[in-house]
């Protein structure tokens, strides 16, 4: 049976799902200031409300696999070995989408952290962020795709299987708006599900039950609230835990619909 335990991991039968917390971080209401106010002051009255910057490894068996890489500090990279989690045993990095705080701990100042991993990413993000015509948008990803070449040059399309073996299947969702090719991944093991949701909500307290609130950082908001009814709409109808980057611990819980427009998030116990 699917559980959550905040500071181990979260198991299915044959696999284990592990949050890596680089830092609880709070979001601060400026994040949301073009939002309605009466919404924010209401959600996040001390102005603002607890979140995290957060990655996830999936490890099922000899295989492990990252789920975005955080800001890459010191704190983020012993928790990642802490958790048994060595550089050189993950081979597939699977990123939501290429904001810095998703990047940075796919490198060691020039050098690539993770000497044997491919990183993948969905062609609408990959094609935003590195055009083939032209340079890279940021230093940070001219860094990044220097270091690892073509094992940084692979992308997947939405509703793709993006990984399988014995135990375990991985899905990409479509969650675009947040950036244009920002992805869920729908996780499944023997029948039980885990849906990692990227940076769907920046404040769990605000976002849930008022989802049509967007952050500074949505880059096409009216896409980013469409995304986030329709994936937390097809969670809580199939009774899907998620997992969010910015979601403060335990990371994991179950979304319902509150009859209100919005929705509830109970951490699993």
């Amino acid at each position: 049976m699917f559980t959550a335990m905040c500071a181990t991991s979260s198991a299915f039968a044959q696999i284990n799902i592990i949050p890596v917390e680089e830092a609880p971080r709070p979001m601060v209401a400026g994040v949301f200031a073009s939002a309605d106010q009466t919404l924010v002051q209401k959600y996040m009255p001390e102005g603002s409300a607890p979140a995290s910057v957060s990655s996830f490894v999936l490890v099922a068996g000899e295989e492990a696999i990252l789920f975005d890489a955080a800001l890459g500090g010191e704190t983020w990279v012993k928790k990642l070995t802490d958790a048994g989690v060595k550089p050189e045993s993950v081979k597939l990095i699977l990123l939501t989408h290429m904001h810095g705080d998703h990047l940075g701990g796919l490198v060691q100042g020039n050098a690539r952290r993770f000497p044997h991993a491919k990183v993948l990413s969905a062609t609408p993000e990959h094609e935003h962020w590195l055009p083939k015509e032209g340079q890279p948008r940021s230093a940070q990803l001219a860094n990044i795709k220097s270091a690892y070449g073509q094992d940084f040059e692979k992308t997947f399309k939405f509703d793709e299987e993006v990984f399988a073996n014995a135990s375990v299947k991985v899905k990409a969702v479509d969650a675009s708006g947040h950036t244009p090719g920002h992805t869920a991944f729908l996780i499944e093991s023997q029948g039980e599900k885990l849906l990692i949701v990227g940076d769907l909500l920046h404040a769990a307290a605000l976002q849930f039950p008022a989802p049509e609130v967007c952050a500074r950082f949505d880059m096409d908001p009216e896409k980013a609230v469409a995304a986030r009814k329709r994936v937390l709409d097809f969670a809580a109808q199939e009774k899907i835990p998620i997992a969010g980057m910015h979601f403060p611990a335990p990371h994991i819980g179950k979304v319902e619909k509150n009859g209100q427009g919005g929705y509830t998030f109970r951490t699993t116990p």
